[in-house]
């Protein structure tokens, strides 16, 4: 009876040391755990206290509010685009090459506002551009089918209507040249005030061959160039408006009656571009331009041009 009562008690003994043991190992990892914490709390705001981001960062580059960037100066290098949700141009600034791949700086400055409906292509539909040629204008529909262009250069200052392909264009020295003649335009007029004007329409006789193409025209020689039917074409000259060929000059009526509405073809690189001229007075003339696709110089040098039609105003007894 006594040794079983000895038994228990060292097994009761031997057990509390045991947990004895494993309390003080448990605190003794406790203890290491929070020291591990402590010294990382103190690394981080050691780190936090002693490092700063490089003077100017934020200053220079400008701050975020809210997702807004505000900054007092801004530099971009290239071209600036501001996008909508699907990724679609809607502003575009920057500087465009020139046709065969020239340098970026030395292409045309350009401003673009685009619109157009949602899944389709936008359209560029105000253009303001500058090169050493000049500056243009250039406002259309939302479709591109019709615009107003304004261009200002050496040349002077002319403005382009076009619906389609259908252009009139305007310019100072057109008007300029006509002001002197409009006082002997008036008096030829009271002349002949007692006499009836009348009119009917002309069309060019038809022809096949190279002979329906029209006449063959040097688009860069100022010189005058006969077309027939009683029609010269001068002062022609080819400038670059907008990143775009166009061909501009003079036609000349020396024929003895009004020609309204007269309509033209002009064909280059493969293309017929019909262009017209609202009224070329008898022993006058009337300025045009048309804008070409690009064109290398060999096709530029196979332009023909013709008349295709008009109505005539004359006097009738």
């Amino acid at each position: 009876m006594d040794e079983t009562a000895g038994n228990t008690d060292g097994w009761v003994v031997a057990r509390v040391a045991a947990l004895e043991r494993a309390n003080r190992r448990l605190w003794t990892g406790l203890a290491v755990l929070g020291m591990t914490l402590l010294s990382v709390c103190l690394a981080g705001i050691f780190f936090v206290s002693t490092v700063e981001l490089p003077a100017g960062t934020a200053t220079s580059a400008g701050e975020t509010r809210g997702g807004n960037v505000v900054a007092n100066d801004v530099t971009v290098r290239g071209a600036l685009r501001v996008v909508d949700d699907a990724g679609r141009n809607v502003v575009w600034i920057g500087r465009e090459s020139k046709p065969g791949g020239a340098a970026s700086g030395a292409g045309q400055a350009v401003i673009g506002l685009f619109a157009g409906a949602a899944g389709a292509a936008p359209q560029q539909t105000i253009r303001l551009a500058t090169s050493a040629l000049g500056s243009a204008l250039s406002l259309s529909t939302p479709d591109g089918a019709d615009s107003a262009s304004v261009f200002a250069g050496g040349s002077g200052v002319s403005l382009e209507l076009r619906r389609g392909e259908i252009s009139h264009v305007l310019s100072e020295r057109a008007v300029g040249a006509q002001e002197p003649r409009a006082a002997a335009t008036e008096s030829r007029r009271a002349e002949t005030t007692e006499r009836r004007r009348s009119e009917a329409p002309l069309a060019a006789t038809p022809a096949t061959g190279e002979a329906a193409r029209g006449t063959r025209v040097d688009l860069s020689d100022p010189v005058l160039q006969p077309l027939g039917n009683g029609f010269y074409v001068g002062r022609l000259s080819l400038s670059d408006q907008g990143g775009v060929l166009r061909v501009s000059g003079r036609l000349v009526n020396v024929t003895s009656v009004d020609q309204l509405r007269a309509e033209f073809r002009l064909s280059v690189a493969g293309r017929e571009l019909p262009f017209s001229v609202g009224r070329i007075a008898a022993g006058d003339s009337a300025d045009f331009a048309v804008e070409l696709p690009s064109a290398n110089t060999a096709a530029l040098r196979d332009a023909r041009m013709r008349w295709v039609r008009s109505t005539v105003s004359y006097l009738a007894n």
